[in-house]
């Protein structure tokens, strides 16, 4: 039998013997508690048999504990709560897809090493869900145990006290907030919102109302909040009043992250003061509305640069505040650290790498979210797997695999789990694949490895090069870091050929994550032609030039169809808001590609930037 679920289970007690799970079916005390039939349905699943799935309420159990023990005469799922049974249940269905349908008699226990586990959402650089859609990813993070959802949100909340917040950006009313937060419980989730309090104001913070609102730097309006002004202050209380009667009492991340303007303009310390005072405030104001505040700590521990304030003031900020460390490297060790030695409440909160490029870097994901909770083991209860939309390019439906490698750590300190382990238990759950097809994913995955690249630590790089000569203007020239050309014309047979086999073999569940999956293939095929075509330096003749217009025409053509499926994609679950600036990006692109042809048929000067 194969027990490798995601995330692996604790305790398997288990004999030689097994049956078949269609011969059971969910009973009346398991369906009370556990939402057996939307699962059922997302695992194209149908279980009629004659013998009962049933649940046990046990007080006894630790939180999130749970035993699942399977008897030729019935299976019994036991745990203090609905979130138990139904962990017990998604164990029970990973075990029957790993095994083709075949279940072992015996009992398995298992709890979680970290209790808060979530999944962050940026849904104010990208795609914007609809209500179905964030009912989608709440049901597939819950089958592989996170239990809280974290949408980020810049101007993507409908304050009703301020009706031009986010007004270009098609923000979600609390009425369906509240809806999706219901929706949750019965999975488990709880919907706890990462909503800006202070930086990364630069969309609102661009519209003419909130102009008085924003820290200057000189003539430059910064995407900081004024948070000495008062009138601001009163602002940010009401949006509290909203956003604690949206989504209930409970903690609230107020962001806090990457506020280098503060630094800049007031100087390090008296800047540093400004912070702690202003995040003391907040926390004492959501204390007064039944709530805790949660912050990114990385101005006091930047991950990057130098663009914060000493660490000493985290001695100066409420014990009650909890910090949560972010760095998306993979590294051996993490400088979160510090924070379990000052003895303040933390978090970790490593990357699932889909911005910025098409196909993520999966396996710098895995390692970054295993190193890091390897390096802060015992010392955090708290994990937030962090997806971001940097650029607004990315399909979230890409973020599945990242989030599922993020939750086979979050929920156990098993290291043992490796990456090519990880990626073919995730394969055959999520997909119903075999290894065959999953040497080709993992082909698609590993493409940083054509580049020369030999580290994990290295791989992230290659990634934001190509997704950058996708949207470079066309007549400016081609990279030639890595050796770009002559590395993508022997990697086109490679992902062609690993394209071809994904082709051939459509999953049997979630078809939206594969379709989000040969789009960015598609998308990585076009730019890999894109460089083999267009060249880094400047045409030696007028006939050199001629040559390629066949070639950049198919491009363009190519270029067309990709935006189509984009929009195609985006819409299927997602609201209009944020579509109009990506396909601008495609104009934008298009035109240059026109643009380029034009100077090859006709252009006279032949100059290294390509302009008639």
């Amino acid at each position: 039998m194969n027990y490798s679920i995601i995330p692996t289970v604790k305790s398997v007690s288990a004999s030689e013997e097994k049956v078949s799970i269609f011969d059971y079916s969910p009973s009346m005390s398991l369906q009370a508690h556990c939402r057996t039939e939307d699962i059922l349905s997302d695992f194209a699943l149908e279980l009629k048999g004659e013998k009962l799935i049933k649940a046990e309420i046990d007080p006894s159990f630790d939180k999130d504990a749970y035993t699942l023990t399977v008897s030729g005469e019935e299976i019994r799922i036991s745990g203090p709560g609905d979130a138990a049974v139904h962990y017990g249940f998604c164990t029970l269905i990973q075990l029957a897809l790993l095994n083709g349908g075949y279940i072992p008699v015996g009992s398995v226990s298992d709890h979680p090493d970290i209790h808060f586990r979530a999944v962050s959402d940026d849904i104010s650089r990208g795609q914007i869900s609809t209500v179905d859609g964030f009912k989608s990813i709440i049901r597939r993070i819950s089958y592989f145990k996170y239990n809280v959802y974290m949408p980020y949100i810049e101007d993507t909340f409908r304050f009703e006290f301020c009706p031009d917040f986010g007004k270009y950006s098609d923000p979600v009313p609390a009425s369906e907030w509240r809806e999706i937060c219901e929706y949750a419980a019965g999975f488990g989730v709880s919907v706890r919102p990462i909503i800006n309090l202070i930086g990364h104001w630069d969309k609102n913070g661009k519209l003419y109302d909130f102009r008085e609102m924003m820290l200057r730097d000189g003539d430059r309006v910064t995407d900081v909040l004024d948070v000495t002004k008062k009138e601001v202050r009163s602002f940010v209380c009401s949006m509290l009043d909203e956003i604690v009667a949206a989504f209930g009492k409970g903690v609230i991340h107020a962001g806090g992250d990457e506020v280098a303007d503060l630094k800049k303009i007031f100087g390090e310390e008296k800047g540093g003061k400004i912070f702690t005072e202003y995040f003391n405030w907040l926390s004492s104001e959501l204390k007064k509305r039944g709530c805790t505040l949660m912050m990114y700590g990385d101005m006091f521990l930047q991950p990057w640069g130098d663009y914060g304030f000493g660490f000493d003031l985290v001695s100066s900020l409420d014990p009650d505040i909890t910090l949560v460390a972010w760095d998306y490297a993979v590294r051996d060790t993490y400088s979160s650290a510090k924070f379990a030695e000052s003895g303040h409440k933390f978090g970790i909160s490593p990357g699932s790498w889909t911005w910025s490029r098409f196909v993520p870097d999966l396996e710098v994901s895995f390692t970054n979210s295993k190193n890091f909770v390897a390096c802060t083991r015992g010392t955090t209860d708290i994990f937030v797997l962090s997806g971001w939309n940097d650029n607004g390019t990315g399909l979230r439906e890409e973020m599945m695999p990242s989030i599922a490698a993020g939750a086979q750590f979050a929920w156990t300190y098993d290291e043992a789990v490796t990456f090519d382990s990880f990626l073919r238990s995730f394969n055959k759950i999520y997909y119903g694949y075999d290894d065959t097809v999953t040497d080709a994913i993992k082909t698609v995955y590993s493409y940083d490895r054509h580049f020369g690249l030999e580290s994990v630590y290295d791989y992230a790089e290659i990634g934001g090069l190509l997704f950058n000569e996708f949207w470079k203007d066309a007549r400016k020239p081609t990279s030639e870091k890595h050796d770009l050309a002559e590395h993508c014309s022997e990697l086109l047979s490679v992902i062609g050929e690993a394209e071809d086999i994904l082709k051939e073999n459509k999953p049997k569940r979630f078809k939206q994550t594969y379709d989000a999956f040969m789009f960015d293939i598609r998308r990585l095929m076009w730019t890999l032609m894109r460089v083999c075509i267009i060249p880094s330096v400047a045409f030696e003749s007028r006939e050199e030039a001629k040559s390629i217009v066949d070639d950049l025409i198919a491009l363009s053509e190519e270029f067309e169809l990709i935006k189509k499926e984009n929009r195609r994609l985006w819409m299927r679950q997602n609201r209009q808001s944020e579509w109009n600036y990506l396909e601008s990006k495609y104009i934008d692109t298009e035109q240059s590609l026109y643009s380029l042809i034009r100077y090859c048929k006709y252009g006279k000067h032949l100059n290294l930037e390509k302009y008639l």
